[in-house]
């Protein structure tokens, strides 16, 4: 008789033990997925709100090399574009085109193509401004052959030009040494403080550096991703963390 109660005792024992065990599998088994959830979703994100923002910065990397089909190609692989993606590819398109007309002789045609940008980007602002120094000097060169005070007056517009164009393209370089000098991993740390995601049409340029002190225009695209509306220019130290809106 002692022996049955023992061996009773026994089996409600080992079903104990059993049952607290595979609680605490289940318990690990959801944490488990839970975190890999939580992880594959952050992965997503981060790569949602990455994506865009470095094909831009890349395609103006590759314009400031002189590098417009690769730049365009680059923004043409792209599935999802955003306001910003796709005014630089239509740019890139009418300054390719306006670079064959100018090739041909069809200076009017060069110039019409060049007549807007509707990308903020300031790469693309100096190559349009070189091209359209270039097809004034034609067009100046042309009408010198009628009238000499004509001439004089394009080789004024000319040298106007110019000088214009290379303050542009000062500009330009400084921005795009900000962006090079500047990784994703900074980008992606400011947006994350910020509440800036890419999800909801936020884009985020580099604009300047100065050590650990970044400066970022922000800008977020409109429900139809026709404009970016500048939401504001912010310094971000990377080394305390600290953000302060200067515009």
């Amino acid at each position: 008789m002692t022996t049955i109660k023992f061996f009773k005792k026994a089996m409600v024992g080992t079903a104990a033990v059993a049952t607290i065990f595979a609680l605490a599998g289940c318990g690990k088994q959801s944490a488990s997925s839970s975190d890999t959830s939580s992880s594959s979703t952050s992965s997503s994100v981060r790569s949602s709100e990455s994506k865009a923002s470095k094909a831009y910065r890349t395609a103006n990397k590759l314009i400031q090399n002189h590098d417009y089909e690769g730049a365009y190609e680059q923004l043409n692989q792209l599935n999802d574009h955003n306001a910003q993606t796709e005014a630089l590819a239509d740019d890139l398109q009418s300054y390719m085109d306006a670079q064959k007309a100018y090739e041909n002789g069809d200076y009017d045609g060069a110039k019409n193509k060049l007549k807007s940008q509707k990308s903020t980007s300031p790469a693309m602002r100096n190559a349009y401004a070189d091209l359209q120094s270039k097809v004034s000097s034609a067009q100046g060169s042309t009408s010198s052959q009628t009238s000499s005070s004509t001439n004089n007056s394009k080789q004024t517009n000319k040298q106007s030009g110019s000088t214009s164009a290379a303050t542009q393209q000062s500009s330009s370089a400084a921005n795009q040494a900000a962006s090079d000098a500047t990784s994703d991993n900074v980008v992606q740390q400011f947006a994350n403080k910020m509440g800036f995601s890419g999800s909801q049409g936020y884009q985020i340029m580099p604009t300047g550096k100065t050590g650990n002190v970044y400066k970022f225009e922000v800008r977020q695209n409109n429900s139809d991703n026709t404009v970016a509306n500048l939401i504001g220019i912010y310094q971000y130290n990377s080394q305390t963390g600290a953000v302060t809106k200067i515009a």
